[in-house]
């Protein structure tokens, strides 16, 4: 079977069902139609995005290196975050190695799963190293700010780690300079206003406790 006849041929075919997509996208690249490949990736992430599969679309997207889909479908699973609180069917995140380097939103999404993964495991040092990376690297929505500062306050003050101090004074000052700019840069609602008070009194007791049990 001749390129010239595949070129017309695929855009033909109809892709109903995840099965024959993946066979139809297999078959473009065994014969290096690489713009039908990445068409086909793209019609496949549409069609999951609609249903709401963000974790597909996601996959979909990135096997079309579709920059601006990657990284406007990472925002949308954040912001399903915020509303849920919770990830659903985004495993494969843990696999993608370099993939997350394609857009500073997915790398940002593969941390932020990385760091509930390290409090499930009990690696709470670990997890406050990253917390405050990512608080620090701006990589994630501005908007999501609010979000990480507030999965401080397990790691601080009797929560998670009980009364032993896992977050530095350094650590702290960095989260409490991000609540700052916050509020200079007029990024937080007026809803947010108990949150701000939790987060900032939290964050000033841990202060003095870090100091405490830090070496002079």
């Amino acid at each position: 079977m001749g390129k010239g006849y595949l070129e017309l041929a695929i855009p033909r075919i109809p892709l109903d069902s995840e099965k024959k997509a993946t066979r139809v996208y297999n078959a473009c690249q065994k014969h290096g139609l690489m713009d039908l490949a990445a068409s086909v990736c793209k019609v496949m992430a549409a069609k999951a995005r609609q249903s709401g599969n963000l974790g597909l679309s996601l996959i979909w997207s990135l096997q079309a290196k579709d920059l601006l889909s990657v990284t406007s479908i990472s925002e949308e699973i954040l912001d399903s975050y915020i509303e849920t609180g919770g990830f659903s069917n985004l495993e494969f995140l843990d696999q993608l190695g370099s993939n997350k380097l394609l857009s500073n939103r997915l790398l940002f999404l593969g941390k932020y799963r990385e760091f509930h993964n390290l409090i499930k495991m009990g690696e709470y040092r670990s997890a406050a190293d990253l917390l405050v990376s990512l608080v620090e690297s701006n990589m994630g929505p501005p908007r999501f700010q609010i979000t990480l500062l507030l999965d401080s306050l397990p790691l601080i003050n009797g929560g998670l780690c009980g009364d032993k101090v896992v977050m530095t004074s350094g650590q702290t000052h960095a989260l409490m300079k991000a609540l700052e700019d916050m509020q200079i840069k007029k990024l937080l609602k007026e809803s947010d206003t108990q949150k701000v008070e939790t987060i900032r009194l939290a964050l000033v007791t841990n202060l003095a406790s870090s100091f405490l049990d830090e070496p002079w």
